[in-house]
């Protein structure tokens, strides 16, 4: 009992723990808030720890929180993070004073309206695990609170409280919830913050921009952030029938046709990508799911057809982009229609100010003429020209560490000097190499197709396939080309193949953003529907059972009457046997100190005080209890002392006496 009082002060740390573990888990606070909100709960935890007495200082501990919410109020961060920071504060504060029940149902709200803080910012897969640990470690708490009080009562040691059964309520309560979860209607509430909005274009990481600019210095960092899934139809297996994602090797997201100096943004003349004309078996369909993301925009075919629904709320953007009206929270999918062997985006004719713009160089970006001269002499045609300079290109060093970055031309420094740096530096170069013959060129920022995911049936693109390329202007099409050297991504790390358990992982992380996150009311009516058809295409046609059920059948049913008959074949003893109630105690108790030939209740149950004399009194007034219910006056006394025996008998051996 000493050791159960000693740990059960820390079921209140808990889940204030789980919360924090939550919070960190959504990836939306620096640094320095989620040490303001850990620095408590270590206080608080180390408090606990070295058990000191914090009661006489209680006034300071007070009104250091106070000060600690004036301060961090006067920051100006935003009313959410500093009623976030305060939470912690005050959970440490209650958890590091001396706490009676009342203080320790207060921790536990504390711990709930963190935990829905976190819950309103989260639809991934984690969230449904920290939801379980934070249900476990709230009932856990809960569990010893009620324990607690009841067991004081007891005479003798009290039994241990019943924490097995906590799994167990935890998951009747995920059953019972995901039942509501599936026939109740659907809410959108919108209450996720823009701020959490996945976006994978934090500085120096990879991901999907709206710029290009040489000069940002530093390594790219990796991210393994999913930015869309492609899912092909039904009966389509793309690892048998490769043809099927022809077309989708680049996805288009913006085009970049201004470059000033090392940066490169988009140009609001830029026609919209057309659609292909293309019918029937020419085209191929897929549903993609876009990740939400700070820029919105939709990184598509260059062969595309159509979007499906037609009621999608998308608007044209710079660069010749699409995006979505308004800021996404959640994923969205969108079907997708294109040509796989569209040879070009189409555009006629460039009028004299596009023309300008595409073939113009300034003066610092001279050494772009000088490599374009060195590696390809001569008048060439356009295509021999890209074919040449691509070539060039492949000789240099594919890398994330961006060594170029710091110099003060990073073109000049990338093609003269380093020859090595990732696709925005193979991009910019080529379209600058071929501006400098006379030929239109520009860059395009998207993504490569990802791997694709067989356990979930999908591609799965990353921010780390992220990409850039060119496309260059030849008789009324821009044509693709792609500089940077093949392979070398892989390489580098940046595209690599997933394992079999984060594949696992991963199309369960789909299968959850499908199934749950985007759960509706039309998922909801297609479950009904095939619930009716089903059962009004059941047809009831009796067949005879085979002998093979009609033993098992027997055999079952004589088991059933065997066990239901064991007091006829296995006789009750004289004696403890006889009295129901002490059946509890028997079952405890059989092993050893079974009641012997002869022996009455009250002597069975003096016999065990001689075993253990911690029991002693109790025992004896269990048998006077049983004495009075055999004559006839007892009102279920007997029955209670004796499961409140058999509780205390748990565990016990005869050694341990």
């Amino acid at each position: 009992m000493g050791l159960r009082l000693r740990w059960a002060p820390w079921s209140d740390h808990l889940p204030l723990w789980v919360a924090l573990g939550a919070t960190v888990a959504t990836g939306i606070y620096e640094n320095g808030e989620l040490a303001l909100m850990v620095l408590p709960l270590a206080a608080a935890a180390a408090a606990q720890a070295l058990r000191w007495d914090l009661d006489r200082q209680r006034r300071w501990v007070e009104v250091g929180a106070l000060l600690f919410f004036l301060g961090d109020l006067t920051r100006g961060h935003g009313i959410f993070p500093v009623a976030i920071q305060t939470l912690f504060v005050l959970g440490g504060a209650r958890l590091a004073l001396p706490r009676e029940l009342p203080q320790r149902r207060q921790l536990l709200l504390i711990g709930f309206l963190l935990f829905l803080s976190t819950a309103i910012a989260g639809t991934d897969l984690l969230f449904l695990f920290g939801t379980l640990a934070w249900a476990c470690a709230a009932t856990l708490a809960l569990l010893q609170q009620a324990w607690e009080p009841s067991a004081a009562l007891r005479p003798g040691p009290p039994p241990r409280p019943p924490l097995a059964r906590v799994p167990l309520w935890v998951g009747a309560a995920a059953l019972f919830g995901a039942g509501f979860f599936v026939i109740l209607p659907r809410l959108s509430l919108g209450l996720r913050p823009a701020l959490l909005a996945g976006a994978a274009t934090g500085f120096g990481q990879a991901g999907l921009s709206e710029r290009l600019d040489l000069s940002g210095g530093g390594p790219l960092e990796p991210n393994p952030e999913v930015a869309m899934r492609i899912v092909p139809p039904e009966g389509v297996d793309p690892p048998r029938d490769p043809g099927w994602a022809q077309g989708l090797a680049l996805l288009r997201g913006i085009t970049l046709e201004v470059v000033r100096g090392p940066r490169w943004e988009p140009a609001a003349l830029t026609p919209a990508l057309p659609r292909a004309r293309a019918t029937g078996a020419a085209l191929h369909r897929a549903e993609v799911l876009y990740t939400p993301s700070s820029h919105g925009i939709l990184a598509l075919p260059a062969g595309l057809a159509s979007l499906e629904p037609a009621e999608l709320p998308l608007v044209p953007g710079p660069g010749a982009s699409l995006r979505w009206r308004y800021p996404r929270t959640r994923t969205a999918p969108v079907t997708v229609t294109w040509h796989p062997r569209d040879p070009g985006v189409a555009e006629p004719r460039l009028t004299p100010r596009r023309l300008e713009l595409l073939t113009t160089l300034e003066p610092e970006q001279d050494a772009a003429r000088r490599a374009s001269l060195r590696y390809a002499p001569g008048i060439l045609p356009a295509p021999q020209l890209v074919q040449t300079l691509v070539a060039a290109l492949g000789q240099f060093h594919y890398t994330l560490e961006n060594p170029a970055g710091e110099a003060a031309n990073p073109l000049e420094a990338f093609l003269e000097r380093t020859q090595a740096g990732h696709c925005e530096y193979f991009a910019s170069a080529l379209a600058l190499m071929l501006r400098a013959r006379g030929v239109p060129a520009r860059v395009v920022n998207g993504y490569r197709l990802g791997p694709w995911i067989p356990e979930g049936g999908y591609f799965r693109v990353s921010q780390n396939e992220a990409h850039s390329w060119v496309e260059y202007w030849h008789e009324g099409r821009w044509f693709t080309a792609d500089p940077t050297p093949a392979g070398a991504a892989a390489a580098a790390g940046e595209a690599r193949s997933f394992g079999a358990l984060e594949r696992w992982l991963d199309a369960f992380r789909y299968r959850w953003e499908r199934y749950v996150v985007r759960f509706s009311d039309q998922d909801q009516h297609t479950g009904l529907a095939w619930l009716q058809g089903r059962a009004q295409s059941w047809e009831w046609r009796w067949r005879p059972p085979s002998r093979l059920l009609l033993g098992a059948l027997g055999l079952a049913a004589l088991a059933w009457l065997l066990w239901r008959t064991r007091p006829l074949w296995r006789p009750v003893p004289e004696g403890p046997g006889r009295i129901r109630a002490l059946a509890p105690l028997l079952a405890r108790t059989r092993r050893f100190a079974a009641p012997q030939a002869g022996e009455t209740a009250r002597t069975w149950l003096l016999r065990l005080g001689e075993l253990r004399p911690d029991r002693r009194e109790a025992l004896a007034a269990l048998a006077d209890a049983v004495d009075v219910e055999g004559y006839g006056r007892g009102n279920g006394a007997a029955a209670a002392q004796a499961k409140a025996e058999a509780h205390a008998w748990r565990g016990w051996k005869p050694t341990s006496g």
